[in-house]
């Protein structure tokens, strides 16, 4: 039994500053799903056309030299339209092979991935670790495909779901991620860390994320212990000293993450890592041991600088209080802070107040942020407040699963289009009951603008803080 994993690639956008990530950031999800496959004697493979850049005449050609049993492509929303190219293609080289389909953009429309994509045999609706595993039986005849949970496919010409898949509790019981199957290519395409996920799911339902519904509303966490087993082989077999913690909140349960400090420093592991938290999940004490431990960055999703948005349209439960002061701890802890922004909610105004101070020279100098209350202005004035390192903007999007997606009415979103390509966060997809497309997007241009400069004033003191910790470890 052969399987060929599949990160499907981006599409190429023709847009000056627009497209993907040069950061090589290898697929921990397919890499989990081929370290359960080994475990019970399948041979699985992974093709990485995603970070290799590759194109589907070198995708073809990896499939003609495996002539797997399973071609499972994993994609998100933006690379959709790519990932039905590459079953496609499959298909042409491999026809008896089954095609199956997964991640978070065709587990909540896998009905009409099948309708629309003849190529694809099999949707993998949430995780996919276990589906995976009793697909391989299916292909070997000892199961149906109705006894396989989780999964979309047809029947005599209809679309069948099976009932949803529980998730995984014990976390622990996972093997590490097929590290071994990574090609070296990574190396030469400048891989700087390696992503690590010690934990799955979010309480939190932010009106434009789909993780508590792909991944439960409950928090799943791995014990320190395990979390740790993995950096030392890490360090140990791919000599790699840098990692992301690739969780939605690494900080939500505080005593399990300096638990996990803690034994970093007992093994002696000397690694830099960096990781994502909520404002409102970390402290002086938490800090502290995580920069001991070797974190150096935090990214927060602040999401936005006007408090009535968090408050009345995200759903955040957080404060731009509780912002400022987790920046301000993150600081005194010697860890360098990156704050991540989103704009184009309804109920914000365009920026046109904005331009205006801009024309008149008045920006940096005096504003009066009351008579701009509720503008873009407002709230990039607000953000900057926050005096993150580095701040990030990013255009709220529909994606599928979220329920910004599923009630885009009664929110006062009109999507405009589903050419999943321009899904990318740097696009508009929407316009709202307060601002037209043009609106959102020369707000965002603007904000782009602004943060450019922003993140070049504060880059010395980046550095500085950096050269610091670099010394009180030396």
């Amino acid at each position: 039994m052969k399987v060929l994993l599949i990160n499907a690639p981006v599409p190429i956008i023709n847009i000056p500053g627009m497209g993907f990530g040069k950061v090589v950031s290898p697929p921990l999800g397919i890499s989990y799903i081929a370290a359960v496959l080994e475990e019970v004697g399948v041979e699985a493979a992974i093709c990485d056309a995603q970070n290799l850049k590759m194109n589907l005449r070198e995708i073809g050609r990896e499939i003609e030299m495996l002539k797997p049993d399973i071609v499972a492509i994993s994609c998100f929303t933006a690379n959709y339209g790519e990932a039905q190219k590459v079953a496609e293609l499959a298909k042409k080289i491999v026809p008896q092979a089954m095609t199956v389909i997964g991640g978070p953009h065709v587990s909540f429309t896998a009905g009409k991935t099948l309708r629309e994509t003849p190529s694809i045999d099999v949707v993998v609706r949430g995780e996919g670790e276990q589906t995976m595993l009793e697909l391989t039986q299916v292909v070997e005849g000892k199961i149906s495909l109705a006894e396989v949970a989780g999964i979309t496919y047809r029947f005599r010409g209809a679309v069948v779901n099976t009932p949803d898949r529980p998730v995984l509790d014990d976390l622990d019981s996972l093997p590490f991620p097929a590290r071994h199957l990574w090609p070296d290519k990574y190396i030469q395409r400048g891989m700087r860390e390696v992503p690590i996920i010690t934990s799955r799911g979010c309480p939190f339902g932010c009106v434009f994320c789909s993780t508590s519904r792909m991944a439960g509303p409950v928090f799943r966490a791995r014990s320190p212990q395990n979390v740790v087993d993995e950096l030392q082989h890490v360090v140990d077999d791919l000599y790699f000293d840098r990692f992301i913690f690739n969780d939605d909140t690494f900080t939500l349960d505080n005593e399990r993450a300096i638990a996990i400090c803690d034994a970093i420093v007992d093994r002696g592991l000397d690694i830099t890592w960096a990781c994502s938290a909520r404002v409102d999940t970390v402290s002086k004490e938490l800090l502290s041991r995580m920069s001991d431990a070797g974190c150096d960055m935090i990214y927060y999703g602040v999401e936005s600088g006007n408090q009535e948005i968090l408050d009345r349209f995200i759903g955040k439960r957080i404060t731009l209080e509780q912002a400022r002061r987790a920046v301000k701890l993150t600081h005194e802890a010697g860890i360098v802070s990156v704050a991540s922004y989103i704009i184009g909610f309804p109920g914000e105004r365009g920026d046109k107040e904005f331009q205006a101070y801009l024309k008149r020279g008045e920006y940096g100098t005096t504003y009066d942020l009351n008579s701009l209350r509720g503008t873009i202005f407002e709230s990039l004035v607000r953000a900057k407040e926050v005096d993150s390192d580095q701040a990030q903007v990013h255009l709220l999007t529909p994606f599928p699963g979220t329920r910004l997606y599923d009630e885009a009415d009664s929110l006062g979103v009109k999507i405009l289009t589903e050419e999943w390509w321009r899904y990318n966060l740097q696009l508009p997809v929407i316009e709202t009951n307060t601002m037209s497309v043009e609106d959102i997007w020369s707000a965002y241009r603007t904000y782009m603008d602004e943060f450019d400069t922003y993140n070049n004033i504060r880059h010395e003191r980046r550095l500085k803080r950096m050269r610091r910790r670099m010394e009180a470890k030396a």
